[in-house]
């Protein structure tokens, strides 16, 4: 075989080990990669542009599997400048013979961690990928992500917290004040008031008279007008018709007890609740 062809070939068996960059952000230039450390990396992990994260991915049997490992590599990063508390999960374990070996790659990052990020594929701006000598898939990417962003999920990520308090209760109507405190806007949508009741005079009349309960517990739904809530607060009256004291109840020395419980649901769609008692 003629040398210059031998060269030819070797080199051409070279590139299809590597793989082929794979270019996302529609810029015509070839990604430029690097040798750090002896692993061949494109030149943007190494050098990477402000307000941007870069994300490798574990060694992968399959191209898309390696690139959700490499964007769950940047969301972590991302979590962490938000300041956010996630699980990440990396198991990589090699067994059988030096003839066939087998190697098993578990990476995973808790779902409730990437609900905190949003967006973060839309600001893919460069990917590319390779393959290791055992034929694995390795891939980069560069997600732009700025401060305004981080900001923004660092807000969302508290959750909203809603506050009620009983301003005025006269046995007809509750008068309530609902707040929220976190800069998070909610929508409180329905009402509900837990009602139960505690017979003080039970025993004696089942004992003496006939058998009556010791209690019992119910529910009541309000009819409410929405409330959007948003770092302020607003009022709302709650009828206590269906939840006040019949004769019966004097009778059997009745203690009532409501707790209204106010629900709805965050700008993010996560459910919100509060209660108070009165």
């Amino acid at each position: 075989m003629k040398p210059k062809l031998l060269v030819f070939l070797v080199g051409f068996l070279i590139v299809s080990l590597l793989g082929s960059p794979e270019l996302i952000s529609g810029n015509s230039e070839q990604t430029q990669f690097r040798n750090t450390n002896g692993l061949k990396v494109p030149s943007y992990l190494t050098d990477v542009p402000p307000e941007h994260f870069a994300g490798v991915s574990s060694a992968s049997n399959s191209l898309a599997e390696a690139r959700k490992s490499a964007i769950g590599d940047a969301i972590r990063q991302i979590l962490g400048a938000i300041g956010v508390k996630y699980n990440h999960h990396y198991f990589d374990e090699v067994s059988g013979n030096v003839g066939n070996p087998q190697r098993v790659i578990d990476d995973k990052l808790s779902r409730n961690a990437h609900g905190i990020v949003l967006g973060a594929e839309k600001g893919i701006v460069k990917s590319s990928w390779l393959t290791d000598a055992s034929g694995k898939y390795v891939y980069f990417v560069l997600i732009y992500y700025p401060e305004e962003k981080i900001q923004e999920m660092r807000r969302l990520s508290k959750g909203a917290k809603v506050v009620a308090t009983v301003l005025h209760e006269n046995g007809n109507y509750a008068e309530l004040r609902v707040s929220e405190v976190n800069g998070v806007s909610v929508v409180i949508s329905s009402a509900e008031i837990m009602v139960t009741k505690k017979n003080k005079f039970a025993k004696i009349i089942t004992l003496f008279f006939w058998r009556v309960p010791s209690g019992s517990e119910y529910e009541i739904s309000i009819p409410i007008t929405p409330l959007n809530l948003r770092s302020n607060s607003k009022q709302i009256r709650l009828s206590l018709d269906n939840s006040r004291k019949n004769f019966s109840d004097y009778l059997l020395g009745a203690e009532l007890k409501r707790i209204a419980v106010l629900s709805g649901h965050d700008e993010l769609g996560r459910p919100v609740r509060t209660r108070v008692s009165f």
